[in-house]
């Protein structure tokens, strides 16, 4: 199951009512829950969203109105793009998806992760602009940057946490880039 846990503004934009909120404390599986928070970079709607356990993370920019079906479906899309970006085997990818059919949307729980959130929102914010814009060919080199660099509540960098999760579709990295 995949539980996307929406900041109260995300919520507003989706329009996902109360009872459309599932408990905020399931229990999901490495990569099934995660925090998002809607953000405007470069006078631009963006997503920002950061796995609960690794704080893996990554940015949809010019989010277009749509409906929670359309949004899940754009998610899973994207996050299967930057684990391919990051060399995770396709099948692999594939049969996370599959583990993902069944979606719920909840309320943020953790301030700590929305305190991480915050902190990625504004590194994204600072490289975004420095390389042009959201629209900048650099997006998928910013996002694997900043899964590089520690972040405090996991005391380690965020695609370490993923690979140590998913050895079987781990690329084999002798090393990878490290940002501090």
């Amino acid at each position: 199951m995949l539980i996307l846990h929406c900041t109260k503004k995300l919520q507003s934009f989706l329009k996902i009512g109360k009872t459309s909120l599932v408990d905020a404390n399931p229990q999901t599986e490495d990569l099934g829950s995660w925090h998002l928070n809607i953000i405007e970079l470069d006078r631009h709607l963006c997503v920002i969203a950061a796995n609960d356990q690794t704080l893996f993370n990554f940015l949809i920019v010019d989010l277009p109105r749509m409906n929670t079906n359309q949004f899940v479906e754009l998610f899973k899309s994207f996050l299967g793009c930057i684990l391919a970006e990051e060399g995770f085997n396709q099948d692999w990818i594939a049969e996370q998806m599959t583990r993902f059919n069944e979606v719920g949307f909840a309320n943020t729980n953790s301030r700590q992760i929305l305190g991480c959130l915050n902190e990625l929102s504004f590194m994204y914010s600072y490289h975004i602009e420095d390389e042009g814009g959201v629209h900048t060919p650099m997006l998928p080199e910013i996002i694997k940057k900043l899964n590089r660099v520690i972040l405090g509540p996991i005391k380690g960098h965020p695609i370490d946490g993923v690979y140590a999760l998913y050895a079987k579709g781990r690329p084999d990295h002798n090393s990878t880039e490290r940002t501090q």
